[in-house]
């Protein structure tokens, strides 16, 4: 499968002059023939856009939510970022991903049991599991797209003890695979993939040790930054 066959760049494949989840880091990213891990949150007005924070701060100095905002807004010049690119929307990215070999892991990040998000982005991506995955740590988040998307590839985000938090239910999200920090990695974890024959995406790579410690544990894939893959003669297990 093609998640895990090409190594999957974190928020595209961003540099110091391309910002994270930019369409300028997303070209780069299938320029490598990378997949692409994105973030995903809901406008005011109902779009469904790429963006990692719930304010704008860290990446553009605006102390707004990015749920505040509307496609106006983030069409003007206002909240460009860094880069000076707009902030993309979902739809974006799916004109210049779709007939190229890259896919998209799309996180969902939790905004309540209304489920908005969650009903908005399978509006956009219905019919389009052929090259999107999900993934989130909100377990209700998983659920929820088990039950009304079970075509779609789907894994939990977890990390260090928010593994065994949400163990009691595992067998509700069924999760295809576990996407892990790879500095956290325990006895727990271990036990559980061996159990259950998880694949394995450990994240964020954004070292050579990190990247030796995901070989170590046996990853299935990784979800990089910063690191010269090519440099580092990586290739997922898949893809030798």
């Amino acid at each position: 499968m093609w998640l895990y066959e090409r190594p999957i760049a974190h928020r595209g494949l961003h540099t110091e002059t391309l910002t994270e989840n930019s369409m300028g880091a997303f070209r780069n990213a299938i320029e490598h023939g990378y997949n692409i891990e994105i973030d995903v949150h809901l406008l005011k007005s109902g779009e469904v856009v790429i963006f990692h924070d719930n304010t704008l701060r860290r990446l553009c100095g605006k102390n707004v939510k990015i749920s505040d905002l509307t496609l106006e807004d983030i069409r003007g010049d206002e909240y460009l970022l860094p880069c000076g690119e707009p902030i993309p929307l979902l739809t974006d990215l799916l004109e210049i991903v779709e007939g190229t070999q890259s896919g998209i892991l799309l996180e969902i990040k939790f905004a309540g049991f209304s489920y908005k998000l969650e009903k908005a982005v399978l509006d956009i991506i219905k019919g389009k599991e052929s090259f999107i995955a999900i993934q989130a740590f909100s377990p209700w988040t998983m659920m929820w797209f088990r039950k009304n998307a079970p075509e779609f590839h789907q894994g939990l985000l977890s990390a260090n003890i928010i593994l065994q938090l949400f163990a009691s239910k595992l067998k509700a999200m069924k999760p295809d695979f576990l996407a892990y920090g790879v500095n956290s990695v325990t006895p727990y974890f271990q036990k559980k993939v061996a159990q259950n024959n998880y694949k394995v995406l450990y994240w964020t790579i954004r070292t050579e040790q990190d990247l030796q410690n995901a070989i170590d544990n046996k990853a299935d894939n990784i979800i990089f930054e910063f690191v010269d893959l090519d440099k580092a003669g990586y290739k997922p297990p898949a893809a030798k």
